[in-house]
């Protein structure tokens, strides 16, 4: 083959690699935020309200906060911690929930958590719902939680 045949050949070669380089970066990256293991408490005694518990990383280089939550599952979602208060646990709702830059921030009962208000019908032990957590920076992570019965309860 002659070098004046070669380059047509040599173009298409390249060409090909840079359109596979373009569409895999998309898939061979890792993403920066993740969440897992959330599930939610099942609703009990006819309450319409529950609290969800999720871990959250994050894998970056810069800190990241949780600034809202959201569900189709519920009328009302907010972030929420709780506080030991002269010796009474409180609940308050807040502004956002800090992540550290390589590091996690573990949402549990007793401490940070997302509040459902108005679940809209009748979750039971085994339902799952799609959890979606909004951070500072405008991204978003969706998970599934799944209701479970509070432990101690049959």
């Amino acid at each position: 083959m002659t070098q004046r045949h070669l380059l047509p050949v040599l173009m298409s070669v390249l060409c090909a690699a840079g359109a596979f380089a373009a569409a895999t970066p998309a898939l061979a990256q890792t993403p920066v935020l993740t969440a897992h293991d959330a599930w939610a408490r099942e609703p009990m005694g006819g309450r319409n309200m529950t609290g969800v518990f999720v871990v959250v990383e994050n894998a970056g280089a810069a800190p990241r906060a949780i600034v809202s939550a959201s569900t189709d599952a519920a009328e009302k979602v907010e972030l929420h911690e709780m506080k030991n208060e002269g010796g009474m646990m409180r609940m308050s709702p807040v502004k956002q929930i800090d992540v550290p830059a390589r590091g996690k921030v573990e949402l549990k009962p007793g401490s940070f958590h997302v509040m459902l208000f108005g679940i809209k019908g009748k979750p039971a032990a085994g339902d799952t719902m799609q959890l979606t957590l909004t951070f500072d920076d405008g991204s978003k992570v969706t998970t599934p939680a799944q209701f479970r019965r509070p432990e101690g309860m049959k």
